[in-house]
């Protein structure tokens, strides 16, 4: 029993001093580049982040095209602001585990608190709406993030 609590402790420990050590949103390309195509501590802490504040995680695979679509032309580093009829959407593309990661606009304002003195995902408008939409449109017809 001693060691059980000792190993929560120092799990919860070097997890708390991951967290301190991370800082910010991914780094693009470039650091992708750097380390050959490996997930960064920088990429893992947004993507908590995301999934914290309620961002919902979609797998993207051969069978789900609109989404394989959208995380090619969603910009690395970037959380892309779609719109529609009153509704927002935020989408962030992570290529390494082949995932997107989409929330309402709610979602995206518990993002901004949970990352406050980080630097956070540089938010961009959304180009392409009818790709989003079609995306979205994949997800709910399916009914699962996976």
């Amino acid at each position: 029993m001693a060691n059980w609590n000792r190993t929560r402790v120092i799990g919860a420990i070097s997890l708390i001093l991951a967290a301190i050590m991370m800082n910010g949103c991914a780094g693009g390309d470039q650091t992708l580049a750097q380390t050959g195509g490996q997930t960064l501590p920088h990429e893992v802490t947004t993507e908590y982040l995301l999934t914290t504040a309620g961002f919902k995680r979609l797998a993207v695979n051969d069978e789900t095209p609109k989404r394989q679509a959208l995380l090619n032309n969603i910009p690395a580093g970037k959380l892309v602001t779609y719109s529609r009829n009153g509704d927002v959407y935020h989408a962030y593309a992570d290529e390494g585990s082949r995932a997107l990661y989409i929330g309402d606009e709610a979602a995206y304002q518990r993002y901004e608190a949970l990352a406050k003195g980080r630097n956070l995902c540089v938010r961009v408008p959304g180009t392409n709406q009818v790709e989003f939409w079609g995306c979205m449109q994949e997800y709910q017809e399916r009914g699962t993030g996976r």
